[in-house]
């Protein structure tokens, strides 16, 4: 063989080997936004697939509001639940607290998912930022 059919072939080898390396599929993270417990949204809509199923929602800067006064203070994380709703199906998973400020939703069927965050107190509403990161 000739010295430029063997880099030809050295070539293709090496771009195939790349190519085969990079995974067919990527992370996906639905950057912060803002939510607000009571308005009656959504706070997120999110997309797993067969091979990205696992999800994490996430809360930070947490406040509340007392609805009487509208006095504001620091809210706390535990106050809060989490849910995962099927935008086909209408089912959604089982409340989860996010009392350590973020929560992970294991094996998800595919298909799109509406994150639901609910507070525990009739007396006040709680906002603050969320994200969710689908892998």
């Amino acid at each position: 063989m000739n010295v430029r059919k063997m880099a030809i072939l050295f070539v293709a080898l090496f771009t195939f080997m790349v190519v085969s390396a990079v995974p067919a599929y990527a992370d996906n993270f639905y950057s912060w936004k803002d939510f607000k417990t009571e308005d009656g949204k959504y706070e997120q809509t999110i997309i797993t697939t067969s091979s990205d199923k696992n999800t994490q929602v996430k809360v930070t800067k947490i406040k509340k509001v007392k609805k009487s006064t509208g006095e504001e203070s620091d809210g706390s994380p535990s106050s809060l639940d989490v849910r995962l709703c099927n935008s086909s199906s209408g089912s959604c998973t089982s409340w989860k607290n996010l009392s350590t400020e973020q929560v992970d939703f294991t094996n998800m069927k595919a298909g799109t998912y509406y994150v639901d965050i609910k507070d525990k107190y009739a007396s006040y509403y709680y906002y603050g930022y969320v994200s969710v990161y689908v892998r």
